[in-house]
């Protein structure tokens, strides 16, 4: 008998220290599983659209990243910042991942921090929007170029150390076009898709026009960390295996 409720207590206490260990274990995967995703405060339209209110975020970029973790069994929460401190947040792990980033994108301040990239979730071209009157003016005659403080105008920034251009920075894109209209800028640097689309939207259907004679450039649009890189590895075979699905959502902001 002695021998027998030994053996039952071992067993007893093997099954709630099982119990106990699962309990911990669950709880530590599900806190892995839970990451936080910054956001520029920007209406950047079909890409994403963010603002500091709570009103949630959406958009292509948006929308692929919920994609993605539903996939994955992730919990994707969205954080908010200017585009300038939403770098230094990354910077000092105050957030997880950031999206859309690009190693081109500030790598002098990136340089000491070792930071991960994903692949190219969507290719992008930004470019000078202007006007109907300025669509034909040539380089030369440009002098005043619009820009969304924090983003860099790189085909231009040889041009505006040497004064030969002026740069007017704008904090939303909605002040932005404002200063093209009143004709203190004759064009505006901005990704070509968002520019087009913001203008229509929020303007009463008014047209601009991308100048494809003068300097743009074209990158691309990644998700970064400092944290997790086996998550960017996830996030890359997941853009590869489930190409239709977003494809699809590609499709869906018209960026096919």
């Amino acid at each position: 008998m002695m021998i027998s409720t030994n053996c039952n207590r071992s067993v007893l206490l093997r099954v709630l220290l099982f119990l106990v260990l699962s309990v911990y274990c669950h709880k530590a995967f599900n806190q892995q599983q839970n990451f936080t995703v910054g956001l520029e405060n920007l209406d950047y339209l079909p890409y994403y659209q963010a603002s500091m209110s709570d009103k949630k975020p959406t958009g292509f970029g948006v929308e692929l990243i919920e994609l993605f973790a539903s996939k994955y069994n992730y919990s994707v929460q969205f954080k908010v910042y200017p585009v300038r401190r939403l770098l230094s947040n990354l910077l000092a792990g105050k957030i997880d991942f950031k999206y859309p980033d690009s190693p081109n994108w500030s790598p002098a301040l990136k340089k000491s921090h070792g930071l991960y990239y994903s692949d190219s979730s969507v290719e992008i071209i930004d470019g000078i929007l202007t006007l109907e009157k300025y669509r034909e003016l040539l380089l030369d005659e440009f002098t005043r170029l619009g820009s969304i403080r924090g983003f860099k105008p790189w085909p231009y920034m040889g041009a505006i150390q040497q004064r030969d251009l002026t740069l007017m920075e704008a904090s939303s894109m909605d002040q932005l076009i404002r200063q093209l209209r009143k004709g203190r800028v004759q064009g505006i640097y901005i990704n070509t898709n968002v520019g087009i689309d913001y203008a229509a939207h929020n303007f009463d259907g008014l047209k601009l026009y991308w100048n494809k004679s003068l300097p743009f450039g074209r990158d691309n649009f990644s998700l970064s960390t400092i944290k997790y890189p086996q998550i960017i590895e996830k996030f890359n075979l997941f853009l590869i295996t489930y190409q239709k699905e977003i494809s699809r959502l590609k499709q869906k902001y018209q960026l096919e």
